[in-house]
């Protein structure tokens, strides 16, 4: 008769290793979130500079062609969602200014700036008279952008720390230029 031992792993083993792999994702678990949350907050920074560049864009050929007077009100853009418009899909801004046909609000549309695929809300304040764009935010929804403030401070006044904190509470949204390191 031949001599059987049984080979393998022991239950009591089996259940340390398992408790070690427990204990190891209780560590990484936490900490890859911290780094999953940062990346969409990069993610919204990016786009809020896409933002950025497409209101200026837009706001120097407008400048050009002598669209505004200087004479514009407080220098807001906001953006709504992309909407349909005769079967085609377009990002809207509504400009607080004069036209040189006098009215007081125009639609410039953004769509060759930022692709037909561009969603979500944004913000950008701007200088009327000189056409540059002091800041920008982008956020998914109107609500997660008022978090980021409306107004010039608030935008650029805006710390890592406390957009970092508004996306622990849920509210991921993005800022160009980036907020300052506190």
């Amino acid at each position: 008769m031949r001599n059987s031992k049984v080979k393998g792993f022991t239950l009591i083993e089996l259940i340390v290793v398992i408790a070690i792999i427990g204990v190891l994702a209780a560590i990484l678990v936490p900490s890859m979130l911290g780094y999953v949350r940062n990346a969409r907050i990069s993610s919204a920074n990016a786009n809020a500079k896409q933002i950025h560049t497409a209101v200026s864009s837009a706001l120097t050929q407008l400048g050009i062609s002598n669209y505004f007077s200087s004479t514009s009100t407080d220098g807001t853009v906001e953006i709504s969602p992309a909407e349909e418009r005769s079967g085609e899909k377009v990002v809207p801004a509504v400009v607080s200014g004069t036209s040189k046909d006098g009215d007081l609000t125009d639609k410039m549309d953004l769509v060759s700036y930022l692709g037909e695929n561009f969603t979500g809300n944004a913000i950008a304040i701007f200088n009327p008279a000189t056409y540059s764009v002091y800041a920008a935010a982008w956020a998914s929804n109107d609500t997660v952008l008022a978090e980021a403030g409306s107004t010039r401070d608030d935008l650029v006044n805006k710390t890592e720390q406390e957009q970092k904190a508004d996306a622990k509470a849920g509210s991921i949204y993005g800022i160009f230029p980036a907020p300052k390191l506190s």
